[in-house]
C-alpha cells in the first residue's frame, strides 16, 4: 500500500487537493457557476520539497476546453496557479502569459 500511494497518490489526497483548490477558487471571486470540474490527480514528477505531488485540473464553463492546473507548495500549503499549458498554434507546451487564457493570473509560478 506505501508503495502504490508512492507512486499514484490516494483518492482520499485527491478529495482533499480537490475541495482546497474549491475554495481557492471562492476565496478569488470565482462561484460554484463559473466551475465546470476540478480533478485531481498525482504525479511523480512534480511531488518535490518544494511542491505537493498531487494537482487539480480546473476546467471553467466559458472556457470549456483549457485546463487549469493548481498546485500546493508544501511550505505553506498555499495552493497556486501553474503557468504552463498545451498552445494548439505551436504544438508544445507555453509557460508566458497571455490574454487569450481568461482565467490565467500574472502571478503563476
Amino acid at each position: 500500500m506505501i508503495i502504490y500511494d508512492a507512486l499514484h497518490g490516494n483518492f482520499i489526497r485527491d478529495y482533499i487537493m480537490e475541495k482546497q483548490v474549491k475554495e481557492h477558487l471562492r476565496g478569488n471571486g470565482y462561484t460554484e457557476e463559473d466551475i465546470l470540474s476540478i480533478e485531481a490527480e498525482y504525479s511523480m514528477k512534480l511531488n518535490t520539497n518544494r511542491m505537493k505531488g498531487t494537482f487539480a485540473n480546473v476546467v471553467f464553463k466559458d472556457e470549456p476546453n483549457e485546463k487549469y492546473v493548481y498546485v500546493q507548495w508544501r511550505e505553506t500549503g498555499k495552493i497556486q496557479q501553474e503557468c504552463s499549458y498545451y498552445s494548439e498554434d505551436t504544438g508544445a507546451y507555453e509557460v508566458k502569459y497571455t490574454e487569450e487564457r481568461k482565467h490565467m493570473i500574472k502571478s503563476c509560478y
